[in-house]
């Protein structure tokens, strides 16, 4: 009689207890109750202050910057590293290529990583100071180097090739005072303490610089000019993606001018415009001779070399014309030889940059005018003026 008893109560004790402790008829739904509350109470992702990024891989990189500080910065002083790195791997380049695109264009893009939630992100900033030896260099000019091209990344980069010191070096001691570059890193770490201009969600909002109206005629008809030289047979066609965006990129450093100059207030004038013009062009003749000239045949490139040693002479001297045997004692090291200086000499005349002729005992050399026309930036600052 007691265990029937028991066992005939026993359901409503259970039920009493599971309504005093608050429980569902079905404990699954009151479970899956406290995971939705517990996930509404999930804390804000603190910025992570991590900026350099040297070995990492475009999802991680795309994740990170996302979710950390919106600015960051691929850099390598052994640039080794960095091409070999997870990014850069062929499976993984694309990526990598395509977010530093996207960043750079100022476009929203959405990181995706298994371990996280996918958003459309905005607002984030990215530079990139990667440093190659020759040899590792030559060895990416391959495949990466290709789709890089092609979708534009290489573009976006201001690439230079120094000349090597190596051998014409001389150990001189520091000096003990510097005060320019003292001034130079006091407004950097000005700059750097600075704090960034973010809304509420951690988005970059920095102000629109704009500029001046002289400044604009200036960048326009460097533009135009650029633009030009992109024609079949132009100066640049064969690096016409790097010279479709040299303006732009003018524009951008004179951005980084005027706001290390002045602040971020105020208008981009034409002095400021006319500075980052120059060193856009630069640049872009630096692309011209890495990925064009340097691939020529050795004769090609001495007349290359040769071509521009003579403009420079002439302009200085402001001469149309001086003789062969100058070059063989003032001209570059590599033409002071008389066969390779004779077939650099040949080279330019067949493609109309001077022209060869003999008065008396001496041998001249005729410059085309249109060799000895101002640099770039010189005329559109000619056009602008006019204008």
């Amino acid at each position: 009689m007691l265990l029937e008893s028991y066992l005939k109560n026993k359901p409503q004790t259970l039920k009493a207890t599971m309504s005093e402790l608050n429980f569902s008829a079905d404990p699954l739904d009151d479970l899956k109750a406290k995971l939705e509350d517990h996930q509404l109470q999930e804390p804000e992702i603190i910025t992570a202050p991590k900026i350099f990024y040297e070995d990492v891989s475009s999802e991680a990189f795309a994740y990170h910057i996302a979710i950390g500080h919106p600015s960051a910065s691929l850099w390598s002083d052994e640039g080794g590293l960095f091409v070999a790195s997870q990014g850069m791997k062929e499976d993984n380049a694309m990526g990598m290529f395509a977010i530093i695109n996207r960043i750079w264009d100022g476009n929203d893009f959405e990181p995706t990583r298994k371990t996280a939630k996918t958003k459309r992100i905005s607002g984030r900033r990215c530079t990139a100071n990667i440093m190659l030896q020759q040899t590792v260099f030559e060895k990416w000019q391959g495949k990466q180097n290709d789709m890089s091209r092609a979708i534009g990344t290489s573009a976006r980069f201001l690439t230079q090739r120094p000349k090597s010191t190596m051998g014409e070096r001389e150990y001189q001691a520091p000096p003990e005072r510097t005060p320019k570059m003292q001034t130079f890193h006091d407004r950097v770490r000005n700059i750097m303490e600075t704090p960034l201009p973010m809304d509420d969600e951690g988005r970059l909002m920095p102000p629109v610089l704009q500029l001046s109206e002289e400044a604009k005629r200036i960048w326009t008809a460097y533009f135009n000019k650029v633009e030009e030289s992109l024609k079949q047979g132009g100066e640049f066609a064969e690096v016409k993606d790097f010279a479709s965006k040299t303006a732009e990129q003018a524009a951008r450093i004179s951005g980084v001018l005027h706001v290390f100059e002045f602040g971020p207030e105020g208008e981009i004038q034409p002095e400021t415009m006319l500075q980052s013009i120059n060193i856009a062009e630069w640049y872009l003749h630096e692309a011209n001779r890495i990925f064009v000239t340097a691939r020529l045949p050795e004769e090609f490139k001495n007349a290359f070399i040769l071509q521009k040693w003579i403009k420079n002479y002439c302009q200085l001297s402001q001469l149309s014309q001086l003789s062969q045997g100058l070059i063989l004692k003032e001209g570059p090291n590599q033409l002071r030889n008389k066969t390779i200086r004779d077939n650099a000499l040949k080279i330019l005349e067949e493609h109309g940059a001077v022209i060869l002729i003999t008065e008396g005992k001496k041998k001249i050399i005729k410059v085309n005018p249109k060799l000895l026309e101002d640099s770039d930036a010189a005329k559109v600052a000619k056009v602008a003026k006019v204008n």
